[in-house]
């Protein structure tokens, strides 16, 4: 009896410990499988996508569960089978729904058929706090095209655009683009709105220079002039281009336009018309004619007005005869005479016609009559940028000095025409300080030089030490006077009434500044 009551007790014991255990095995299992079950439920899941026919840049909804909450706080995975991923943000997001852009990067993974791109399934994964674990079935993955093109938007009948007088209603170009209503809506511009992409350039003029553009006339069997490019039409009306030289001639599409409209409001040498424009982004001769069906330059070079123009202004304002203090033959000069020996040779007279083909194209030409080409006022010879290229080697004036504009004739307004004018006051007139080749007739070395050497005499070229320049290069011409530019007082001569009188004190400019005593690249 003994033994069975010390027996008892022990095992009533060990029941209640046996007990204890079992009910923290199953409180644990408890915790552990509600854990397990909550992780399984942050794994965001896909659960239905619209639209399913969707382009680039439109919103595409896409719902489910698991997802972030907020701006930018969901990343959705767009996957071609076989390419690479793209990675985009959501803009929007709630816990069961979220809302992203179509990224145009997806354009770079679309099926190509034929050369082109096609329409392309995308399947779908989103990375909340963790990744979704698979992409979505091909019945949950929309098919991504191009961007659409935009709706035509519709002016109010009621109202006038342009504020000409005449009701949208009754009105053909709201506008007043030059385009009609009914051509802007088949292209997806806005009718009263003469620019829609908003680049400065009306859409009128953009649509033609792309017609111009996408013409074959040049080829030697043409056909008649093309339709607009609508698919690719460039330049573009829906997209801001205005700095894009689109055919060639270094003349951007904005500056095209502002001459364009320099002749038909200015000098009145043209209508206000799209077809032919006096100027377009898309030829480079824009007044040209027709030979055997082939379009060929029609403006030639020999007695061009706008040069006889000038002539008859330098004359009247006697600016065309000018006195020169310094260069090899002080005294009057002929505002052509460039190198200044007495006379003025062909090249001299014709300096505008840059390759000497005989033919003028857009950017030859000098549409404000101030004896400066297009090019030269806009790209060329009459900006800084073209100085600090052509010659790097130099130090600028220390004088940001303003270059003259391609659509005024007198950009500083003191009543001296651009070409005859002396921007720099060192009493050589800007056309005489256009070339250092023209001036001097010389032409120098310099290895590396981006700049057309134009053709003439190559002087010492020698480089016995090897470090890619003349071994004596402040001995090339010394005593010439064709050391010129148009934005330093002090070339080409440093007794110019307005070279600086102690050039180290503002720092050394050209050619205080150790640069070759000589450079005629150009």
């Amino acid at each position: 009896m003994e033994l069975r009551a010390r027996i008892r007790p022990v095992s009533r014991r060990a029941a209640f410990l046996a007990a204890s255990v079992a009910l923290l095995v199953s409180a644990l299992a408890g915790a552990v499988a509600p854990s397990a079950h909550a992780a399984k439920k942050k794994t965001p899941v896909i659960t239905g996508v619209a639209p399913k026919d969707v382009a680039v840049g439109e919103a595409l909804t896409i719902r489910g569960r698991n997802f972030n909450r907020g701006r930018n706080k969901n990343t959705v995975v767009f996957k071609r089978d076989g390419a690479r991923a793209v990675f985009v943000k959501a803009a929007f997001g709630t816990r069961k729904m979220l809302r992203v852009t179509v990224p145009a990067t997806v354009q770079k993974f679309f099926t190509i058929r034929a050369g082109n791109p096609v329409p392309t399934r995308f399947r779908l994964r989103v990375l909340a706090k963790r990744f979704g674990k698979r992409f979505t079935s091909r019945s949950l993955s929309p098919v991504i095209s191009g961007p659409r093109p935009p709706k035509p938007i519709v002016a109010d009948e009621q109202g006038d655009c342009d504020s000409d007088g005449t009701k949208n209603k009754y009105d053909t170009d709201d506008d007043n683009d030059l385009l009609s209503d009914l051509s802007e809506k088949a292209l997806g511009l806005d009718p009263c709105n003469p620019d829609t992409d908003g680049d400065g350039i009306e859409d009128g003029y953009e649509y033609q220079s792309a017609k111009d553009l996408n013409d074959d006339e040049y080829q030697g069997d043409p056909n008649q002039v093309l339709p607009y490019p609508s698919k690719r039409p460039y330049p573009n009306p829906l997209f801001a281009d205005a700095s894009v030289d689109y055919d060639g001639d270094s003349l951007t599409l904005a500056e095209e336009q502002a001459l364009w409209k320099y002749t038909y409001s200015v000098n009145l040498s043209a209508a206000r018309t799209l077809n032919p424009l006096s100027y377009s982004d898309g030829n480079q001769y824009s007044i040209h004619k027709r030979v055997d069906g082939r379009r060929v330059p029609a403006l030639a070079a020999a007695g061009y007005n706008r040069h006889q123009q000038f002539l008859a202004w330098a004359t009247a304002n006697k600016y065309l005869n000018v006195k020169i203090a310094v260069g090899p033959a002080p005294g009057f000069h002929d505002v052509r005479d460039a190198n200044m020996n007495g006379s003025v040779e062909p090249s001299e007279r014709n300096y505008f016609d840059h390759n000497g083909s005989g033919w003028l194209s857009d950017d030859e030409r000098d549409e404000d009559a101030d004896g400066l080409t297009n090019y030269d006022e806009t790209h060329g010879r009459l900006t800084q940028a073209y100085w600090a290229s052509c010659y790097s080697g130099e130090k600028p004036f220390t004088v940001p000095y303003a270059g003259p504009k391609v659509d005024d004739a007198d950009s500083d307004g003191d009543g001296v025409l651009d070409g005859a004018d002396d921007q720099d006051h060192d009493d050589i007139p800007n056309i005489m300080e256009l070339s250092r080749f023209a001036a001097s007739g010389h032409v120098d070395w310099q290895p590396g030089s981006h700049c057309r050497v134009a053709a003439g005499i190559v002087f010492d070229q020698t480089d016995n030490n090897g470090d890619g320049k003349p071994d004596n290069p402040n001995s090339l011409h010394p005593f010439d006077y064709g050391r010129v530019n148009p934005f330093n007082p002090c070339l080409p001569a440093t007794d110019s009434r307005t070279c600086t009188l102690h050039p180290g004190v503002s720092g050394a400019a050209a050619p205080f500044d150790d640069s070759p005593n000589w450079f005629s690249l150009q």
